[in-house]
């Protein structure tokens, strides 16, 4: 797992794919696209723009194993639960190929705060739970194919 603001780059840089999620987020304005999945890179790229409103339900950890997420408040915040895969021992759901999801009922070893501007990168060994947020905000999930 990785975090820092989505403006402090040398944090991700190093990583293959963040060019093209850097100038995505330089050149598309999130704050005004409908909510949905637009495309990057077809099934290679894309992002998940969300409006979340509060609520009580409290999601179980998820870890995919297609996927790397980069989650980004931006407006607002929400918390994210993490534990790391290999200490997780509670299967609540098997592994959801079509979904890319298996979900663990195990407690989270960790809670973030994701607020305006940080953004957090997910890799299959990182469980993590996106928390409903206490007030409306609006979130991107960057979906990179590994």
């Amino acid at each position: 797992m990785i975090i820092d603001t989505i403006d402090n780059t040398s944090s991700f840089r190093h990583l293959p794919w963040f060019a093209a999620i850097e100038n995505y987020l330089k050149t598309t304005d999130l704050l005004s696209a409908e909510q949905g999945r637009y495309d990057i890179d077809g099934d290679d790229l894309f992002v998940i723009v969300a409006d979340d409103a509060a609520r009580e339900a409290h999601p179980p950890l998820e870890a995919h194993r297609r996927y790397i997420d980069l989650q980004i408040a931006l407006t607002g915040s929400f918390d994210v639960l993490w534990r790391p895969l290999a200490e997780c021992t509670e299967e609540l759901q098997p592994y959801n190929e079509e979904d890319d999801v298996l979900l663990m009922s195990d407690q989270a070893s960790t809670r973030l705060t994701l607020s305006t501007g940080i953004a957090a990168v997910f890799f299959p060994l990182d469980a993590h739970a996106p928390q409903p947020p206490r007030i409306s905000v609006r979130k991107a999930v960057f979906k990179i194919k590994v």
